[in-house]
């Protein structure tokens, strides 16, 4: 067992553990969603399940869909994590969201099961793995569209943290046929109308001599020393971005040291192409602090109604 990665995904546990009265209370709150829990949306991996939230299941018009990547260090996690941004999504606008599971590394510490199920680990789950599950996820939607009233082309894919880094890979692989090629994914049959990108990490180069860089990538690539592994350089999507995205939400925290710099070289990145881009800042010095939209605080709740409006704005 490395002891470097145990402890960080103790500390990612904890605090996931203290984000569930939050989901709680987002359930009392938003009684007009409904959920379908756990649907299969693949068989390629005994994760691959999501969640969907909606105001009603058959609605007089099509409407926007979210597709949504949990974040956790690309090394834990779940769904449930980010429950309570789907419900403010969902509750307070005509969105549909599906909140997906995906393969993770084997675990180490066998604890914290209801935030960080280990039927979800695997020594197979190594990247870039996820990518094809997550194209999985994206064909389910389509399949699925007239069952839950989805306009197919107002798609949107959103990630907040580790998650966030996997939704600019997404969006790579829409970009650029060597990057999908390199990931070894074929693409649905749709072009996302917009991706949303919340206190992501994208430039991987910085991190890969830092302890908590290091744990992640080992774990997430299977290799101990990643950096050095061919696949690397796709760890970064930016050099793969172009005006073949259509639009792009990014959102940062003043003060999340986790991913210092990060947001804004994907925006210059994206607006150099000539991606509609929307950067938003959470600048609240006490409250804009890292996924600070999955908290209670008002800057959190004023970035999710931000990225509400942005969906409405894009889905025109």
């Amino acid at each position: 067992m490395n002891i470097e990665n145990a402890i960080l995904s103790f500390i990612f546990d904890i605090a996931n553990v203290f984000m569930l009265p939050r989901q709680d209370k987002s359930r009392e709150a938003y009684t007009n969603v409904k959920d379908e829990w756990n649907v299969r949306y693949s068989d390629k991996n005994v994760a691959c399940v999501l969640d969907v939230h909606y105001q009603e299941k058959k609605p007089a018009q099509k409407r926007p869909a979210v597709i949504n990547i949990h974040g956790g260090g690309l090394i834990i996690g779940d769904k449930k994590n980010s429950t309570c941004w789907c419900y403010e999504i969902a509750g307070e606008s005509d969105t549909v969201v599906f909140s997906i599971n995906y393969g993770l590394p084997s675990k180490d510490i066998p604890l914290f099961e209801n935030v960080d199920p280990k039927a979800n680990h695997s020594d197979e789950n190594i990247f870039p793995t996820q990518f094809t599950t997550h194209m999985d996820a994206i064909q389910f939607v389509i399949d699925h569209a007239d069952e839950y009233g989805v306009d197919l082309d107002n798609v949107f894919i959103s990630g907040d943290s580790a998650g966030s880094e996997q939704t600019a890979m997404i969006m790579a692989c829409f970009c650029s046929e060597e990057y999908r090629n390199a990931l070894g994914v074929t693409l649905p049959n749709i072009n996302p109308k917009g991706f949303i990108m919340n206190c992501g990490l994208y430039n991987m180069n910085i991190y890969k001599y830092i302890p908590i860089g290091r744990v992640m990538w080992v774990k997430f690539m299977g290799d101990k020393a990643p950096h050095k592994n061919p696949m690397w350089k796709y760890h970064n999507p930016v050099p793969y971005l172009n005006n073949k995205a259509q639009n792009a939400f990014v959102v940062r925290g003043l003060t999340d040291i986790l991913t210092i710099g990060q947001s804004g070289y994907i925006v210059a990145k994206l607006k150099k192409v000539g991606v509609p881009t929307t950067f938003y800042i959470g600048k609240n010095p006490l409250d804009a602090f890292h996924d600070f939209l999955l908290s209670p605080t008002k800057e959190g709740k004023k970035a999710v109604a931000a990225t509400r409006d942005w969906i409405a704005k894009c889905s025109k």
